[in-house]
């Protein structure tokens, strides 16, 4: 494994510019790497697409739509017993069908919902600089470094236009990050 410093741009041209920049500081263009990490959600790790197996919260969904129904088929029946001299008595049963139906897509949708963020989890940002975070969508750079002397001038050169600079372990071979994961999180260095 090799210790990598990874620039994220916005731009390719900009990553250009700095794997130029280092190549000028003696960077060999084998030990440097020029690729785009696509946005979370769209990795395709699995054949249908996605980076999950399946969504967060469909677990709970099956729970909130069996009380949405539940719940809906009550409300509909009530609904379809008022309907009753326009319908007759199809009413309630047409009433609770669409109730229990409507009860349990909300139920679900319901269930499926995140926590909210307590404004307790909220991090200073100087805290989360050396902590790993989801690798954001960009052009990337990543340089091979093997002395500290180069690891600053890497960071230096990558800072200078990049959107993030990370440090990461990895393989690279040829100019690709043969081993790279776009899920794995990233250490964050400025």
């Amino acid at each position: 494994m090799q210790t990598l410093i990874v620039g994220r741009y916005s731009q390719q041209n900009e990553a250009q510019r700095a794997s130029w920049a280092l190549l000028r500081a003696g960077f060999s263009a084998r030990e440097m790497s020029l690729f785009y990490v696509n946005p979370q959600g769209q990795h395709a790790t699995y054949p249908v697409g996605g980076d999950e197996d399946e969504s967060p919260g469909t677990h709970e969904a099956r729970s909130g739509a069996m009380r949405g129904a539940a719940g809906g088929a009550g409300a509909g029946t009530l609904v379809g017993v008022a309907t009753l001299p326009v319908l007759g008595p199809a009413g309630p049963l047409l009433g609770a069908a669409v109730g229990a139906y409507a009860g349990s897509l909300v139920g679900a949708l319901n269930n499926m919902d995140e926590a909210p963020a307590s404004p307790d989890d909220a991090v200073d940002s100087s805290e989360t600089d050396a902590e790993a975070q989801p690798r954001k969508a960009g052009v990337m750079l990543a340089v091979a470094v093997a002395t500290p002397a180069e690891r600053e001038t890497a960071i230096e050169i990558l800072d200078e236009r990049a959107q993030e600079v990370e440090e990461a372990e990895g393989i690279l071979r040829n100019g690709d990050w043969v081993d790279f994961d776009p899920l794995a999180p990233c250490k964050v260095i400025r």
